[in-house]
């Protein structure tokens, strides 16, 4: 197994512990309540500006025309089509584009993102791409538990649309890549520095548990 692909099984029960929290769990069944998934659009339209921003740096740092592209096609891809989902959910909920645009990132949602960005300007592309990975490949990975562990109930699920987006091949081939421009970039570090992109890879898997459980609590900030 390469580096890359062997990061899931480092990352280990947190990754477990995501798939299993009450909120994806409430996705798959369709009894999540809908407050908690408008809180959740809210919080991932804000994040997703800032995660947008780190494939910005990467291009910056890029030094092969590919790496440029694809960094591009990755951030315009959110920008473009992932809001796209968002936006129709949330006119759905009947919330308006100032409404988005003023809704304000929580403390976890800003630890997140601060933690992501902070890498992309201190870092190389290794760590971005640590730093970024887990968004993505978490999102695949559940969703297609999710379509394939309440199947029988996805015709009538609220959240089918959210389900199937992430559980698409046309999803996962958008971050296929991630896995050999990895393993390329790690491939002349020593042990300490794998095991730094790995820290870091686990840190953004624990970010997105939490993200998944502010969202289910619909907390700002923490609670006395």
């Amino acid at each position: 197994m390469s580096f890359s692909r062997g990061l899931k099984e480092k990352a280990g029960q947190i990754w477990e512990d995501g798939y299993n929290h009450p909120f994806v769990q409430g996705l798959g069944t369709g009894e999540l309540d809908r407050d908690k998934f408008r809180f959740y659009l809210l919080q991932d339209y804000q994040y997703l500006l800032q995660y947008a921003k780190a494939f910005a740096i990467a291009a910056v740092k890029s030094d092969t025309e590919e790496l440029m592209t694809r960094f591009s096609a990755i951030q315009y891809n959110i920008l473009a089509n992932e809001m796209d989902l968002h936006r129709g959910y949330m006119a759905g909920f009947g919330i308006s584009k100032e409404q988005m645009l003023a809704a304000e990132p929580s403390l976890y949602n800003r630890a997140y993102t601060a933690n992501m960005l902070a890498l992309g300007q201190t870092g190389g592309l290794a760590e971005i791409l640590a730093a970024v990975f887990p968004c993505a490949w978490t999102y695949s990975d559940y969703a297609k538990r999710l379509k394939t562990q309440y199947a029988d109930l996805l015709e009538d699920n609220f959240y089918r649309t959210w389900i199937e987006n992430y559980a698409g091949d046309e999803f996962e081939q958008s971050f296929e890549w991630f896995y050999g421009a990895l393993d390329e970039l790690v491939s002349p570090m020593t042990a300490a520095g794998r095991d730094k992109i790995t820290k870091i890879f686990v840190s953004s898997v624990e970010f997105e548990y939490l993200f998944w459980d502010m969202s289910y609590n619909r907390e700002m900030s923490y609670k006395r």
